[in-house]
C-alpha cells in the first residue's frame, strides 16, 4: 500500500488504482494454477476465463471511475473470490483437498478482513485489515507451496 505514503493528490490516485487494481491481478492469479493445473478441462477453462475477464473488467473500472462505486468494487473482489461455488463439485474431484482447505482458510480470512476494512472511523482497524490480507496470503502461498509443488 505504497499509496499510503503520498499526501500529493494527483500521485496519491495513481498508486491508488494500482494498488487497488492489483488486487484483482493477485485473486486472478491464485486461481490459475488451481483452474489450469488442478482443474484443467472444461470446468478450469471456464472458470480460469470468467476469473481473468472479471479482473480486466475491474481493472478497466478501477483506471476510469476510481472513487465511484467503492461498493460494488469490494464485491467484485468478494465475487470473484468465491466464484469457484460454481464449480464446486468438479474442484472437489480435481484439486487437492490439502489445497482445498487452505483456500477455503484464505478466503475466509479475506472475506472476514472486510469487517474491519469497512470501519473506517475506528483506530487500527485498516492495520487489523491488513493482518487478515496476510493471513489469506499466507495460507493461499501454502496451500501452493505443499499442494502444487
Amino acid at each position: 500500500t505504497l499509496y499510503h505514503s503520498f499526501t500529493n493528490k494527483q500521485v496519491k490516485s495513481f498508486f491508488r488504482i494500482l494498488d487497488h487494481s492489483s488486487i484483482y491481478l493477485l485473486i486472478a492469479g491464485t486461481y490459475t494454477p488451481v483452474t489450469l493445473v488442478c482443474m484443467r478441462g472444461p470446468w478450469g477453462w471456464t472458470i480460469f476465463g470468467l476469473i481473468w475477464i472479471m479482473a480486466i473488467g475491474g481493472i478497466i473500472a478501477k483506471i476510469f471511475l476510481m472513487g465511484k462505486y467503492k461498493v460494488v468494487s469490494v464485491l467484485l473482489y468478494v465475487a470473484m473470490g468465491w466464484l469457484i461455488i460454481i464449480a464446486f463439485k468438479p474442484m472437489l474431484q480435481m484439486v487437492p483437498k490439502g489445497l482445498i482447505i487452505w483456500l477455503f482458510i484464505g478466503g475466509v480470512c479475506y472475506t472476514l478482513g472486510l469487517i474491519f476494512y469497512g470501519c473506517k472511523k475506528v483506530p487500527y482497524f485498516h492495520f487489523i485489515w491488513h493482518l487478515f490480507v496476510l493471513g489469506g496470503s499466507i495460507s493461499h502461498f501454502l496451500g501452493m507451496l505443499l499442494h502444487l509443488t
